[in-house]
């Protein structure tokens, strides 16, 4: 549940049109190579092409709970933010991951939701200035992700967050506020979760070549649809390394949606996970 935008292919000199990307989807994307149903519920201004709509529902995306908006809205920030009505008729048996919303927004899902669905996962707005956070906003942050099932970051997060804290401290203080879980996204340095006095540090998989396509919101969307089942925390993470890992080898995010992405995602996943296993013991 967040935004949607376009955004034109990265390759260089290249004439093409402009490529469905967004928080939202990406998740959406992520949660889909891990094997689950997934669904995007996002607004859409009057220029979004309604056959890229078409493209998601023709890959295997639920898109009914996609609102579009017209010419005559004024169309500030919170009315391209979706809004809880929109989730009214979602199973109980659903998750949902809440990315790329404002704070208020992000608030008003969670009070709706939270005794409705089977799990809630929050990730913060990247476009935010979080350096500009103050205590009273972190501890309001602190306490929104308390009602939720995992709270994700990045490594930038934190550093703008925790100014000269380490991830491990900071996970220390999430905790101690009463976050149940937190995972922070370090890029090609892995991911460091956290539930209770567990914390795991998973490794990147190596990947073939960066094509310039992100993983952390694929990351968060598969960790979302993973942790919902059985908040295994380890395995989570590993199958979202695993998806997050086959998607930035690729310069289009719909184009992963195949069985045999989702197939390279399990064969890595297990193996990241059956790593770990050995190494605990």
């Amino acid at each position: 549940m967040g935004r949607l935008s376009m955004d034109r292919a990265s390759t260089v000199g290249a004439d093409l049109p402009p490529f469905a990307d967004g928080p939202a989807l990406a998740a959406a994307v992520g949660a889909w190579l891990v094997g689950a149903d997934a669904a995007v519920c996002a607004v859409i201004g009057p220029d979004f092409p309604t056959w890229r709509i078409l493209e998601f529902t023709r890959a295997g995306i639920d898109t009914s709970r996609i609102r579009p908006v017209g010419h005559r809205d004024s169309l500030p920030r919170a009315d391209l933010e979706p809004d809880p009505e929109q989730l009214a008729s979602l199973s109980p048996r659903w998750s949902v991951h809440i990315c790329g919303l404002s704070p208020g927004r992000q608030r008003e899902i969670v009070r709706a939701i939270r005794q409705r669905v089977a799990s809630i996962t929050l990730d913060l707005d990247l476009d935010l200035d979080l350096a500009g956070v103050r205590e009273t906003d972190l501890n309001d942050l602190l306490a929104l992700a308390a009602q939720c099932d995992a709270f994700l970051l990045s490594h930038q997060d934190v550093a703008q967050l925790w100014p000269g804290e380490t991830p491990r401290a900071a996970l220390r203080m999430m905790a101690h506020a009463g976050v149940r879980a937190a995972v922070i996204k370090l890029g090609a340095g892995g991911s460091l979760g956290m539930r209770g006095d567990e914390v795991i540090s998973m490794p990147a998989f190596p990947v073939m070549a960066n094509r310039g396509m992100g993983g952390g919101d694929v990351y968060a969307g598969a960790f979302a649809a993973m942790y919902a089942a059985d908040q295994d925390l380890r395995r989570a993470m590993a199958w979202a390394t695993a998806a997050a890992s086959v998607v930035v080898e690729s310069n289009v995010l719909l184009g992963q949606l195949s069985e045999f992405a989702r197939n390279r995602v399990e064969a890595r996943a297990r193996i990241l996970d059956g790593a770990m296993k050995a190494h605990a013991n």
